[in-house]
């Protein structure tokens, strides 16, 4: 499961041009979005690229995508 989400960080870094961290910070805020879960109150305050890709995750999705 982890090399799973690991194959899809870097997938989505490669096509969006974003840093791994960033990608991968993403996809786990996505995820959590679509379990209903909030993240990590670290998580959502931070500002390095994984916390960044988690706040955007979880409050965009892939809406995000489309911009």
């Amino acid at each position: 499961m982890l090399t799973l989400m690991k194959n899809e960080a870097v997938n989505l870094a490669e096509k969006t041009g974003w840093t791994f961290d960033f990608a991968a910070g993403f996809l786990a805020g996505e995820s959590a979005r679509a379990r209903r879960r909030v993240p990590a109150p670290e998580l959502l305050a931070g500002t390095d690229d994984y916390a960044l890709g988690v706040q955007i995750g979880y409050h965009y999705g892939e809406a995000y995508l489309a911009w």
